[in-house]
């Protein structure tokens, strides 16, 4: 009897499979497909970012469910791998459903993705995988989709944006009130680059085309500021942090001439994976400030760009859609002067930025200038080869001419 029962339960599964065989091979069935419907943002903290993956899957077979459906998930931009994630045993009955796959972005691989990100300029290449692995007899197999994106920031033009504040002509004073000297500077070009860029660091490059109308030479200036993006101090650079290229501190900026002066700031990468952390927690959205001064010593008299102890403060909205349907880009919010700490004596002594004029000088009879350490100012300079005579202009801000524009 109960070999009987077993051959008719062989028969039965025998026939069930062929008669599934056979639908299959007559399009009647079909191997389930599955796609990637939505990415989000999910929990954030210190170390964790959780990407949320809404994964569409269709079954073709009606009254058919496959419940031991096994889905796979990765994410990479400019390819490096960035998360992966898996759902398992995920129930699939017919027609169409979605379900969700939850993983954490890998942290130890953000400051790479940044890397790349500078290196190709500021854009991403995204790309999302979901695969879906079925195990039902004839309708086994392990359908795939790929999403791709291309992902832009603008940071590069909004630091590039703050500087130009400071373009146009300043008449300075000495901070400490006092002394005949009040030079007239004018900033006639800025502009704002990244520069090299590891795992570790990066480079900043702000370049100032600074023009010296007057009948002596001005010493380089000493440049200071801060990046803070969602309250996090992003870059900060005092005055004896900040290298200066072609030239150094101790080449001057001759009567009636240009010079081009590149600033150059590091970044910590692992205060730009910090902020990527509030960015993205904030619906990526990041309240950019930016701070920067412009500060000369000469004969033991400091004087600032803008005047009066003052900086440009910038701020900016600053939009991406990597995972948020908006439009990315940025948008200046607003430009204002406010009082700033600018380098003492110290700080210029040890940069060797100092410039002490003679009053044969000042009369206007052509001398040089000297340095604190005697060096002749002008050989000096004759070691710098960026020296230039442009002409530009610009509008007024508190006493120093400069543009508040926004950006295009």
């Amino acid at each position: 009897m109960f070999g009987k029962v077993l051959k008719v339960i062989l028969v039965l599964g025998v026939c069930t499979a062929v008669g599934l065989g056979g639908l299959f091979a007559t399009g009647a069935l079909g191997v389930p497909d599955a796609g990637i419907e939505d990415n989000a943002w999910g929990e954030v903290d210190d170390d964790r970012i959780e990407v949320v993956t809404t994964v569409w899957v269709d079954n073709p077979n009606p009254g058919l469910e496959v419940d031991d459906l096994t889905l796979e998930y990765a994410l990479w931009m400019n390819d490096v791998d960035l998360a992966d994630g898996t759902a398992a045993d995920v129930g699939m009955p017919a027609g169409n459903t979605t379900t969700e796959i939850r993983s954490d972005l890998r942290y130890q691989h953000l400051s790479d993705w940044w890397v790349a990100h500078v290196e190709s300029d500021e854009v991403s290449d995204l790309r999302a995988d979901v695969t879906a692995h079925v195990e039902w007899g004839p309708l086994s197999g392990a359908p795939s989709y790929t999403h791709e994106d291309e992902v832009e920031t603008d940071l590069e033009p909004m630091i590039a944006d703050s500087m130009a504040q400071l373009e146009g002509e300043h008449s300075l004073s000495p901070v400490e009130g006092g002394g005949a000297l009040e030079p007239t500077v004018e900033i006639r070009d800025t502009d704002a680059e990244w520069g090299e860029v590891d795992e570790n660091r990066t480079e900043l490059h702000l370049t100032y085309e600074v023009h010296n109308p007057n009948a002596y030479p001005l010493p380089t200036p000493a440049l200071t500021g801060e990046m803070e993006f969602n309250d996090h101090l992003v870059g900060e650079w005092d005055a004896h942090e900040v290298e200066v290229l072609h030239g150094g501190y101790d080449a001057t900026i001759p009567p009636g001439e240009s010079r081009e002066i590149t600033f150059v700031v590091d970044l910590d990468n692992d205060d730009v994976v910090q902020w990527f952390a509030t960015h993205v927690d904030g619906e990526e959205v990041t309240d950019a400030e930016l701070r920067a001064q412009l500060a000369m010593n000469v004969d033991g008299q400091t004087m600032t760009i803008p005047g009066d102890e003052e900086a440009i403060h910038c701020e900016y909205d600053l939009r991406t859609d990597i995972f948020v349907d908006q439009e990315s880009g940025i948008e200046q919010t607003g430009c204002e002067l406010l009082p700033w700490a600018t380098p003492d004596q110290e700080e210029f002594d040890e940069l060797e930025a100092t410039l002490e004029l003679d009053d044969a000088l000042l009369a206007g009879d052509g001398d040089d200038g000297e340095r604190d350490e005697g060096d002749d100012a002008d050989d000096s300079d004759e070691a710098d080869d960026d020296t230039t005579g442009d002409d530009a202009g610009g509008g007024e801000i508190g006493g120093t001419d400069s543009l508040l524009g926004t950006v295009d």
